[in-house]
């Protein structure tokens, strides 16, 4: 009768702890608009990408990613270390491997 707890215990970690160590990375609404100034200060352009792009999807290759600016990383240290990519006329940052981890609006 003890494997059945330890089952439970065993999945909940398996299945829990990912999700519960997962780095979510929350852009403040006025950080938002702070780094949108900054991307069209630089003038870069907007990419047209006819994906679905959201949380979690890899951006390709050709897709030109840019530093996060400097200016934003202080207001949002969990930012330090990723980029951000420009398309359709929206800014996602993406972690070293080109993922989307977050949309800033």
């Amino acid at each position: 009768m003890r494997i059945l707890p330890s089952l439970f215990i065993a999945s909940s970690l398996a299945f829990g702890a990912p999700l519960a160590l997962a780095d979510d990375i929350v852009i403040a609404p006025e950080i938002g608009v702070q780094f949108h100034d900054e991307v069209k200060v630089k003038k870069y352009k907007s990419h047209k990408w006819d994906g679905d792009v959201k949380v979690g999807v890899v951006v390709p290759a050709e897709v030109e990613v840019y530093d996060v600016p400097e200016t934003v990383v202080v207001k949002t240290p969990k930012l330090k270390g990723h980029k951000y990519v420009y398309l359709n006329d929206r800014v996602y940052v993406v972690d070293s491997s080109r993922k989307v981890v977050a949309v800033v609006n």
